[in-house]
């Protein structure tokens, strides 16, 4: 059982496939080896300070997408949930694209429409 106060917290706790997590943690053994594992991976090693917390950025490199247990061990085992997220962009060059068509196509319509209106009306002989 771990003491009260230990325990290990990621920042960011989701994150797409790749990206570093920073890992944070209290609770093991002054100048304990700390293995911190995603999912059974080794993902760091790190070795806890005076006060028994430690500090490591996590790899993420060929973890698959999904929610995953990360475990600090350092002769107790601290755990939290890191989730890979696949993450998609909007770009906004449609957006932009669609309301300048809008306006050209008003422009042209207004533009015509003048061309039109200022013709001589014929007249019927």
């Amino acid at each position: 059982m771990a003491p009260k106060g230990s325990g290990l917290q990621l920042e960011p706790p989701a994150v797409p496939p790749g990206a570093p997590v920073q890992a944070s943690g209290s609770g093991c053994d002054p100048g304990a080896a700390v293995r911190l594992s995603i999912g059974g991976a080794t993902a760091a090693d790190t070795t806890a300070g005076a006060d028994g917390g430690f500090q490591a950025t996590l790899t993420t490199g060929g973890t698959e997408i999904g929610q995953h247990e990360v475990t600090a061990e350092c002769g107790r085992k601290l755990a939290a949930p890191l989730d890979i997220v696949l993450v998609s962009q909007v770009g906004g060059g449609a957006a932009t694209m669609t309301v300048l068509l809008f306006f050209l196509l008003i422009g042209g319509w207004f533009y015509g429409h003048r061309m039109i209106s200022h013709l001589p009306a014929r007249r019927t002989r």
